[in-house]
């Protein structure tokens, strides 16, 4: 498994390194790859299950606030993609008989990772992510099709989470989110929390 740091990347070029990146893992010509960045410009993206009614603002005041939006393949409803937001893409080797398997392995290594800054969290099958309480703090939204990975999860790290008062986070009216910053009152980085999770996860290229 190889593990890249991509740092701060527009959403377009994040989504091409991916695409080319499965080309090469269904091609034979990579093992796999997980890709450590945050997203700057701030966007807004709609996975497979999501509909518009769930973005409670027009189009115009996203624009104005910074944020664009994006038609995801990931699975999942609506969700924000901003500065101080760690998001984790998996590009890796899928057989259709491990997929559940392959979810949770990133479930645990999430919430072990989480767990290193002394936050507690649980996974809800029924609204997928993780969640601290009543927030959630880490999304969930993968595209499992085919024979390699896409997409992954976003941890709430130190960003101002004012994207999420644009939606409905994932769709679930009434539920909030929260950040690490927000339950340890840290100052703290995207960099040191993706070297943490990194990790969790088998040494390979970096």
């Amino acid at each position: 498994m190889n593990k890249i740091f991509l740092g701060s990347i527009d959403y377009e070029s994040a989504l091409k390194i991916q695409i080319e990146e499965r080309e090469r893992v269904i091609n034979g010509q990579s093992s796999g790859t997980v890709f450590f960045l945050e997203h700057n410009p701030p966007v807004i993206t709609l996975g497979q299950n999501a509909g518009k009614g769930n973005i409670i603002c027009s189009e115009e005041l996203i624009a104005q606030k910074g944020y664009r939006i994006f038609r995801a393949s990931r699975g999942g409803d609506v969700t924000v993609h901003e500065p101080g937001q760690l998001v984790i893409y998996f590009v890796m080797p899928l057989d259709s008989k491990s997929v559940r398997k392959f979810v949770n392995n990133i479930i645990d290594v999430i919430s072990a990772a989480l767990l290193k800054y002394s936050i507690r969290t649980e996974y809800r099958q029924d609204m997928p992510g993780l969640w601290v309480n009543d927030k959630k703090i880490c999304a969930l939204g993968f595209d499992l099709r085919g024979r390699a990975s896409m997409h992954g999860v976003a941890l709430n790290v130190c960003n101002t989470m004012e994207g999420f008062s644009l939606i409905v986070p994932c769709g679930l009216a009434g539920t909030g989110v929260t950040s690490i910053k927000e339950q340890t009152n840290l100052e703290i980085s995207t960099k040191e929390v993706a070297a943490t999770v990194s990790g969790f996860f088998p040494d390979g290229a970096n």
